[in-house]
Parts: structure tokens; C-alpha cells; sequence
């Protein structure tokens, strides 16, 4: 394999303007060529880069490879050469990238953290510039996650919005120098009239969206972001035209087999009946990686048969590890390859049943991309690298750095990469993640130890705004949150005790989880919501759910048993209680109303117009 010269000297944090864009973007501050360090424009820093999108696009001078970084920038590679030219700074925190297929090079980046699209050009590239420049910035919905483009339409999918929002391409058509707001760190007015600057169409989903692809230029498959459910969307209205549910979670690849007749879904399955003993976990049967492929027409149709006619595939077994499966691609010959975020593999095989071959790649790989010449690039998150495969050869032929020198890393971010780590636990089946993606949950009930025994599963809790709500776990058993974390690693991931550090990092880590933002949703008139404060009080849901966290130390009994026969349970907090699919210590409740209508807590009855605005309130939190 050949190991890429890392083209930064290791003492500056910043690259030289030489070999980047030399770009000046209008009113950015300093105003300087991107990259000089001039001004403190955003994300051109030494902190770790956590590349999460590839994208293959054709250029005037040859193929470049666009990854998307966590930190906000976009880094370019020849991939003629296989070597970095440059990186300039574009969003907040760059989740997707599309193309808008037109012939012109242009390319939707979504910027998760700033909600919006940021328009790119692929062209020729001048002396001492890369091929890649910003040409406008359009706000989108709250907290955009992937962009996908086809027949003159691209989709966004919105995860805390719970919609997907469909643009069209070709009408209005996009002016030719379009300005570029004054700061691309926050969210802006557009840059004048184009295809980006309002939705065609927008649709409200039942749940919140992360992957996305275009089955034919009429219909859009959207994937959970957390659980298993699919949506198919109409492209001409919004409509959702079906929903499927998978026995599933963590759905985090979408791709469709040549020909078209079959569409790949990467995931991960948390069985309840299981539990987390050593033997459980040893022989991967507590949680499963695999990718089920899926007729596309028994998808289209709604043909009672499509259960039938999928097929499931392992992704590893006792001898393979297989944590986390990430994104998956389909080559022109059949193949599939899937990334394994969780274990720094990838595995390739046919759509045949058969165990699939591994790779090893960079750590935390997360993105995949395919090359015009049949090469496949591979974004590894937590090495800051791109590793380059072989089709033909399976092997790593490459792996390419992407920032200057090892980066800065904080305990947060040493935290966020333990968090994601599959080896962690016994053979490399799962991670803190595999139940708890981007810190939610993944609604599911699992088995553990975290009750201090087995025999009656409980609801995996949300860690987002996990900060100051201790006690921990449902019977409120840790006090600290450094100790539920050592807990939890050596009874559920049955894996080598961590040290105090490792400790210390994943609880800095988990501090930064922020509960989703309530302006996701709408918000309710004035006189609802303050009927809704009023009924909180009213019916003491303040009792066990206090001001601002909205929890309380201790454990209560609200009237509830458990299997086991446990009738005290922590109070989770509600903050963000509107993005749980299901409610109460065992998820026997699917809405707040059923909550409301059957709490025994006070004995007390819900009057109908109460409940309406206690449900509005509660929304918002």
C-alpha cells in the first residue's frame, strides 16, 4: 500500500496559500486567500478534520475527490496523482455532498450546523489554486444530513425537521456569478436568485431522515436516522407513498444494485430476547450487522412479498469483526462494499448470501465514493484520512492525510472517537453508538445489566443533553456519569476495562451531547403554550419533571412494574421527549397522548382541551 506523504509540515496549522485555493471570498473576514490564517476564517484549523462525505466529480483537468469534513471544510484530491491539492473553508459541519449532474461541475455541500447548501464549481484550475470554488449559499431546512441529485432534482433530507425538501434543478436556471453571503459560519441571505434558493416541493416524514436516494426521477427512498422504518416519496408532490418497516436500526447506507432492480440498506439489528452476557455478545447474536437487499419493485408496489423475496447478509461473524456498518456502494460489477465504521474495515462480496472479504482501512471509516477508473475511496473519520481500494485487487492501494500534520485533539474529541469504536467491546460487534447514533437512541429495548439485572429489557435512553441529569440508568443505580460510563463498557460491551482517562473523555464527550434544537419544530401560539405550562403544573408533571432539565434526582414510583417487579425508575429528562418513538421504562406507550391518558402517576384524569395544549407544551422542550 502506498502511504501518501503528508503535505503539510507538521508545525503550522494552516495551509500554505500556494498550494491552496488562493480564493478570496467576499466579505469573509481578513478577506485573505483561504487558507493564510488570515481574518480567523473557520474551519482551516489543526483540530482533526472527520471527513463524513466523498464525491467523485469529473473536472476540466481530470477526476477530483471532494470530502466533506466535520470541521467545516472541504478537502480536494487528484485523483490522477492521488494527492491533496488543497482544502478551503465552506460551512459549519459538512454532512453530504451531490452533484447537481447538469454538465456544469457544480456540487450541493450540505452544511448541517449552519442549515444550509453551499453551491460549488469543479473547473480549471489556475496556477496556485484547486479546481474547486464557492459560488453561492442558500439557507435550507434545520439541520440538513445528505443531499442526493437525479433528473433535475435534488432532495435534502432533514433530520431534526423531519422533512425532505425536493429542488429543481432546472427551473429558475442558477445566474452565473452568484454573490456569496458575508460569512459562511452562519446562516445568511442567499446568494441571489438560483435553483437552491426555495424548495419545489416539501415533505413532512414520520421520522427523522438521514440516508436518501432516488429510486427513478418519480420516487425518493428515505431511511430512519435512528430506528427502521422507510419512506418512499413522491418527487412530483412530497406525498409519502408508503412506509416499510425493517427489523432494524442505525440504517446507515442506501445504494442501488446495477440494473436497478434492487436497492442495498446497510444496518444494524438490536435483539430484546437477547441479553448482555459474555456469551451473548462472544457470538454476536445480542447485536447484528448486515445488509438486506430489497427488490425495488416489491418496495414501489407495496407487494406483501417483499419480506420474502430480501435477503440478509451478515456482514462478520466470531472471527471477523463487523461493527457499525456505515455507508454501502455498488460496483458496476454486482459487487457490494460496505463501510465498517465501528472496527476500520470494509467488506466486500456479491449480493449472494456468502461471507463478504474484508479490507482494513483508516480508522472510523464512513463515507464511500466511486472513482471513474473502478477505484473506491474510503473517508476514515477518526484518522483523518482517505483510503484508496482496488476494486479489481481488493487492497488498499493508498491512504491519503488530510489535514497538517497529527491533529489537536481534545478530550472531547478523543471522547466522540472511543464513543464510535467498536473494538472496544468483545469481538468488535457493536459500540456505544451501535444503540446510542449521534448520541439519540436508537428506540429500541435492550437487556443489559443497567437495572442490575436480566429479565426485563428496558428502553434505550437518549444521552442528547445527558449533562446534569444524574442519577443514571432506569433504576437511578450511578450517581456519577464517569461511573455508569466504566459500567456500561464492562457489562454491556464485555470489553477491557478503560482507564481513568478513557473515562474522563468519553464523559467530556457525552457533556457536549446538546438536546435537539426546539426551533426544529414549530412552535405553538402564545395562549397554547402557556395553557400547556399552566397543565404541567397543574397536574404535577413538575413533581419528577423539573425546571430546566426537566427531571429530578432520585427514582419515583408513578404506579408503573417492570418484569421484575421494579416499581421505582429514574425520571428520564424531557427535553427533545417529542423525538422518542416510544415512552415509559418498557416503550409500551407510542405518543405523548397515550402517556398522558394512561400516566397512574396521581390517579388524575387528563381533561381533553388540557391535553392538547399539555402535548403542544411538551413538543417544545
Amino acid at each position: 500500500m502506498r502511504i501518501v506523504p503528508n503535505p503539510f509540515p507538521a508545525s503550522r496549522r494552516f495551509l500554505p496559500a500556494a498550494a491552496l485555493v488562493g480564493l478570496t471570498l467576499p466579505g469573509l473576514a481578513g478577506a485573505g486567500p483561504v487558507g493564510s490564517g488570515a481574518g480567523g476564517t473557520s474551519g482551516v484549523t489543526g483540530g482533526p478534520k472527520r471527513p463524513q462525505a466523498l464525491l467523485a466529480v469529473a473536472g476540466p483537468a481530470g477526476e477530483v475527490v471532494l470530502s466533506a469534513n466535520a470541521d467545516g471544510t472541504l478537502s480536494v484530491v487528484s485523483a490522477a496523482d492521488l494527492a491533496l491539492v488543497g482544502e478551503i473553508p465552506v460551512g459549519g459541519d459538512l454532512t453530504g455532498l451531490a452533484p447537481f449532474g447538469d454538465g456544469s461541475g457544480r456540487v450541493a455541500a450540505v452544511d448541517h450546523r449552519g442549515h444550509r447548501l453551499v453551491v460549488l464549481r469543479v473547473g480549471e484550475p489556475a496556477a496556485g489554486r484547486t479546481p474547486v470554488t464557492v459560488e453561492a449559499a442558500f439557507p435550507t431546512c434545520r439541520y440538513p444530513v445528505r443531499a442526493a441529485a437525479r433528473g433535475g432534482a435534488l432532495a435534502v433530507s432533514c433530520l431534526w425537521s423531519r422533512k425532505a425538501l425536493l429542488y429543481d434543478l432546472e427551473s429558475p436556471a442558477a445566474p452565473e456569478s452568484p454573490a456569496v453571503p458575508e460569512s459562511l459560519e452562519a446562516p445568511g441571505p442567499p446568494g441571489g436568485p438560483g435553483p437552491l434558493a426555495a424548495p419545489a416541493v416539501e415533505s413532512e416524514l414520520p421520522f427523522e431522515p438521514r440516508e436518501l436516494l432516488f429510486l427513478d426521477d418519480r420516487t425518493l427512498l428515505l431511511a430512519d436516522g435512528f430506528a427502521g422504518e422507510l419512506a418512499l416519496v413522491s418527487v412530483a408532490d412530497g406525498s409519502v407513498l408508503r412506509r416499510r418497516e425493517l427489523a432494524a436500526h442505525n440504517l446507515r447506507g442506501l445504494a442501488l444494485l446495477p440494473g436497478g432492480e434492487r436497492v442495498a440498506v446497510a444496518h444494524q439489528q438490536l435483539h430484546s430476547g437477547m441479553h448482555t452476557t459474555r456469551d451473548d455478545i462472544l457470538w454476536g447474536v445480542f447485536i447484528t450487522n448486515s445488509v438486506t437487499t430489497l427488490p425495488v419493485a416489491d418496495l414501489l408496489s407495496g407487494d406483501p412479498r417483499l419480506a420474502r423475496r430480501s435477503r440478509v447478509r451478515d456482514l462478520g461473524s466470531v472471527a471477523t469483526p463487523s461493527g457499525d456498518p456505515a455507508a454501502v456502494l455498488a460496483t458496476p460489477a454486482g459487487e457490494l462494499v460496505v463501510a465498517l465504521g465501528g472496527v476500520s474495515r470494509v467488506a466486500v462480496g456479491a449480493d449472494d448470501g456468502r461471507q463478504p472479504s474484508h479490507l482494513r482501512v483508516g480508522e472510523g471509516p464512513s463515507a464511500l465514493a466511486l472513482g471513474a477508473d473502478g477505484r473506491i475511496y474510503v473517508a476514515n473519520t477518526r484518522s483523518d484520512t482517505l483510503s484508496v481500494i482496488a476494486a479489481d485487487r481488493r487492497r488498499e492501494i493508498a491512504r491519503i492525510p488530510l489535514g497538517p500534520g497529527t491533529p489537536v485533539r481534545t478530550a472531547a474529541d478523543r471522547g466522540e472517537a472511543l464513543f464510535h469504536d467498536a473494538t472496544r467491546s468483545l469481538r468488535g460487534w457493536m459500540s456505544c453508538a451501535s444503540c446510542h447514533a449521534g448520541g439519540h437512541t436508537n428506540h429500541g429495548l435492550s437487556d443489559t445489566l443497567g437495572d442490575g439485572h436480566y429479565g426485563a429489557p428496558k428502553r434505550v435512553l437518549s444521552l442528547l443533553g445527558v449533562a446534569g441529569t444524574r442519577p443514571f440508568a432506569w433504576d437511578g443505580g450511578m450517581r456519577q456519569l464517569e461511573d455508569q460510563i466504566a459500567k456500561s463498557v464492562r457489562t454491556t460491551l464485555r470489553g477491557p476495562e478503560l482507564t481513568g482517562e478513557e473515562i474522563a473523555d468519553l464523559a467530556a464527550y457525552l457533556r457536549t451531547l446538546e438536546p435537539p434544537d426546539s426551533l426544529a419544530a414549530p412552535e405553538p401560539p402564545a395562549e397554547v403554550l402557556a395553557a400547556g405550562r399552566a397543565a404541567f403544573e397543574e397536574y404535577s408533571c413538575n413533581r419528577c419533571h423539573r425546571a430546566p432539565l426537566y427531571t429530578s434526582p432520585g427514582v419515583h414510583d408513578v404506579g408503573l412494574t417492570d418484569e421484575r417487579g421494579a416499581t421505582r425508575f429514574n425520571p428520564p429528562s424531557l427535553r427533545g421527549v417529542r423525538f422518542r418513538r416510544t415512552l415509559f421504562h418498557d416503550g409500551s406507550a407510542r405518543s405523548l397522548e397515550e402517556v398522558l391518558r394512561i400516566h397512574p402517576g396521581n390517579g388524575v384524569s387528563v381533561a381533553a382541551e388540557d391535553l392538547r395544549n399539555l402535548v403542544a407544551f411538551l413538543r417544545t422542550l
